[in-house]
Parts: structure tokens; sequence; C-alpha cells
């Protein structure tokens, strides 16, 4: 399977099993993710050569003081050798609790800077497609030449004038079959 698709099981099952309570874990999933990816602890469970129970040791004293359903979490990943997804499942995670509380966080690629103003009408006009409340991040990529580009989730909305030109010349020219 994937790693994508198995991080995505992941922390559909934590989001599923923390019902309620999905906002309390958010912390306590970063702190997996840190630990479990990054210096020196992440090195000791990515090696074969450790045992399991070492392992496991290493969790607990790591994560021990974590909530009970979180470090379990955390200890099926290691004992799985799926320790490196936990930064994916940590984020995968918040996009769950987002969209249950009405949220998305969306990138948004311009030409140029965008002001102010300019940013608060692309998140109204977002907040108006999508009904929820938008979490805009921005970035500026002049090859798009004009417009804006639009990742919300696993949606794109490309409104870039480089894909306008794209299209006019796949128009002109014939698809090529």
């Amino acid at each position: 399977m994937p790693a994508e698709v198995a991080a995505k099981r992941y922390a559909q099952a934590a989001f599923d099993l923390a019902g309620r309570d999905a906002a309390a874990w958010t912390p306590a999933l970063d702190r997996i993710a840190v630990f479990l990816t990054e210096g020196d602890s992440a090195w000791v469970l990515k090696n074969r050569r450790v045992a399991a129970e070492t392992k496991q040791e290493i969790v607990e004293a790591g994560l021990g003081d974590l909530p009970r359903l979180p470090l379990n979490l955390a200890r099926l990943l290691v004992q799985k050798g799926r320790s490196a997804l936990a930064r994916q499942v940590a984020d995968y995670f918040g996009e769950l609790l987002a969209e249950s509380e009405g949220r998305a966080r969306a990138s948004a690629v311009t030409a140029v800077e965008l002001s102010d103003q300019e940013r608060e009408n692309l998140t109204q006009r977002l907040h108006e497609r999508t009904g929820r409340r938008i979490l805009l991040e921005t970035s500026v990529d002049p090859a798009i030449l004009g417009g804006v580009v639009v990742q919300i989730g696993d949606r794109l909305i490309d409104g870039s004038t480089r894909a306008r030109l794209n299209a006019l010349r796949r128009q002109l020219v014939g698809d090529g079959r």
C-alpha cells in the first residue's frame, strides 16, 4: 500500500477514534510526528537491527506522558514499521479536523504579491465557492504570468494566464491527435 494511502487510513482511524475530542489530539500528534520522524529517536526507530521491544521502550520513554489513545497510535506506527508516516498522519488528521469544523486550508500562487484587499477578496470568493472558512497561504511565482493557481486539499483551480495561453495554443494547433 502506498505511503500516502496508509497515512490517510491511519489519520482517518485516529480521527474516528478521537470523536469529539479530535482537537485535543492535535498537539499530541504533532509531538508524535516530531519524535518519530526527526533526530536520534527517528534514526533508532527506523533501524531494523534494533529490537521491537527496545523501540517500544523508546516510544514509552519519549512519549509516555501523552494521553493513552494517541500514545497507542505511536506504538502502532512503530510496531508496524510505519513511524516515518507520523508527519503525514498528523497533517491528514489536521485536514480532517479542519473539514469537520468547516475550515479549509488553501494555498494560492500568483505572479505578483497580493495586496491585503486582494487577499481578502480571494478568501471571500473561495469561501463562497466552498462554503468553508478559508485559511489562505500565498506565494509568488512569476512563471504563471498572471492570474492565480489555488489548491484546496486535492482540488486545483488553475486560473493562471499561463494555463489560459496553453489552452489557447492547444485550440489553435490542435491536440496533436
